[in-house]
């Protein structure tokens, strides 16, 4: 027997040793699939993560840009009381304001959130 003739007979013993459902239906077969990531969601995600995760952020402001198609995101984040501006790229890495050097943000919002914008 050949090596196809061998698989099909294990397939069909398989088959037949598994109990019918009860309606004699076969039952569908349905594979959860998560919709697709919105930039801005995941940016959140990436920030809170860097800012370990603190109670009552507020996000503001977010505008995707998308320069070569790597997504960039560019907004505000409120924690206690005090906003301050951040940048996740490619849902990967964020730069917050209060983890930079002074003028450092400044700086990078003129170069990756000033044109291109997308939403």
């Amino acid at each position: 027997m050949t090596r196809l003739a061998l698989a099909s007979l294990s397939l069909l013993a398989a088959c037949q040793s598994q109990p019918a459902p009860a309606n004699n239906a076969a039952a569908p077969q349905v594979k959860a699939v998560a919709p697709p990531a919105d930039d801005r969601a995941v940016a959140e995600r990436v920030v809170r993560r860097q800012l370990h995760n603190p109670p009552g952020l507020i996000f503001s402001n977010a505008r995707v840009i998308d320069p070569g198609r790597v997504p960039i995101v560019c907004g505000d984040v409120e924690r206690n009381g005090r906003r301050e501006r951040y940048i996740v790229v490619d849902g990967e890495a964020a730069w917050i304001e209060s983890q930079t050097r002074p003028g450092t943000m400044d700086q990078a919002v003129r170069e990756h959130c000033g044109d291109g914008e997308r939403g």
